[in-house]
């Protein structure tokens, strides 16, 4: 018989919302900074290095870009995005969106956004051909870099991007960097061009205000991990009549002190209110967690049961920004093996 964990590993998954450098193994990251010289051309590299094992949480974004930048050439993009698929195949996650500030990495001789989007698609490529795990981008501009908003919308909306896999259009980072009406023009260009659109980490410091502040300016159609809404029944009923779907981690709430402990995560409140609520893992290795390791805490601390939760593995396949023919492949997939691992459940 199976156990919880080995039930929750064993179902097939999505995660719609995976960060590409909040994702990166620290062992490849390691490699791939001593092949680029980095140890030898940075005097902070030990201390980042100890960051990965023992992150401070409070400076995360700035740990992920400070890895982000060993990367410096194609190939080690493509590594870091195999090394990945790897990963995901190990939870028996099938097909993962990850979202990637593209302006973090471009600019230098090395790289431009079709060398870059080459190089993800290399690696998503390997791993698609070697492990069965399928991956998309989501093309994130940063909110302490408005004036990369055009460029960002331009490349995620153009034929090279959306021939390079890119699905969707993002806005990451601290809410209090700019006023979010300057990201409203390039959320527009997408909408206008039928690209979707999503805002991670709406609401993270400003609470219900940014949430707002973030519907109201950019009409996105996804929220990824927002914050201070559980209480708000008018908010919640317009999530719920927009068909606007939450992306949610436990673990990034408790590493971050949002919670002191998983069993206080609205995540209950949030599903019963009607509003769509997912699990994705957001920035596992920075987390120190995995994707199953939020759907045990989603059942052992949150109270969702088996049922519930397998229900929610299915409803994240069906709003994937997937065509229809690999959709519908993938959602037999699921309900075939989702049938034979409940079969082994010990309950």
């Amino acid at each position: 018989m199976m156990t919880i964990r080995e039930f929750f590993a064993a179902l097939p998954k999505v995660d719609l919302n995976l960060q590409l450098t909040g994702a990166f193994r620290k062992e490849s990251l390691l490699m791939i900074a001593n092949q680029n010289a980095i140890p030898a051309a940075s005097e902070d590299f030990e201390q980042w290095l100890a960051l990965l094992d023992a992150p401070e949480y409070e400076r995360l974004d700035e740990i992920a870009r400070a890895a982000g930048s060993w990367l410096m050439y194609p190939e080690d993009f493509a590594l870091a995005v195999y090394d990945i698929g790897v990963a995901l195949s190990k939870q028996n996650v099938r097909y993962a969106e990850i979202a990637l500030a593209p302006s973090d990495f471009i600019g230098s001789a090395n790289m431009n956004f079709e060398t870059l989007l080459d190089a993800l698609n290399d690696g998503r490529d390997r791993a698609l051909r070697g492990w069965g795990v399928d991956m998309a981008w989501l093309l994130c501009i940063p909110r302490d870099k408005p004036r990369a908003g055009d460029d960002v919308a331009r490349w995620a909306t153009g034929a090279r991007g959306r021939a390079g896999n890119v699905v969707a259009l993002g806005l990451t980072g601290q809410e209090d960097a700019q006023p979010i009406g300057q990201f409203h023009r390039a959320f527009a260009t997408a909408q206008k061009k039928a690209l979707p659109t999503s805002i991670l980490y709406a609401g993270s410091g400003l609470g219900r205000a940014g949430v707002m502040a973030a519907l109201e300016a950019l009409q996105p159609d996804r929220l990824a991990d927002p914050w201070g809404i559980a209480e708000d029944e008018t908010l919640l009923s317009q999530l719920q009549e927009a068909g606007i779907p939450l992306l949610l981690s436990l673990q990034r709430a408790l590493r971050l002190g949002l919670i002191k402990q998983a069993r206080d995560f609205p995540l209950k409140r949030l599903r019963d209110s009607g509003v769509q609520v997912l699990l994705a893992s957001g920035m596992p290795a920075l987390y120190q967690s995995s994707l199953v390791d939020d759907y045990v805490l989603a059942h052992e601390a949150c109270g969702l049961s088996v049922d519930d939760l397998v229900s929610m593995a299915r409803r994240a396949i069906e709003l994937a920004y997937l065509d229809e023919e690999r959709k519908d492949a993938l959602l037999r997939e699921f309900d075939f093996e989702a049938a034979a691992a409940r079969s082994k459940l010990g309950q």
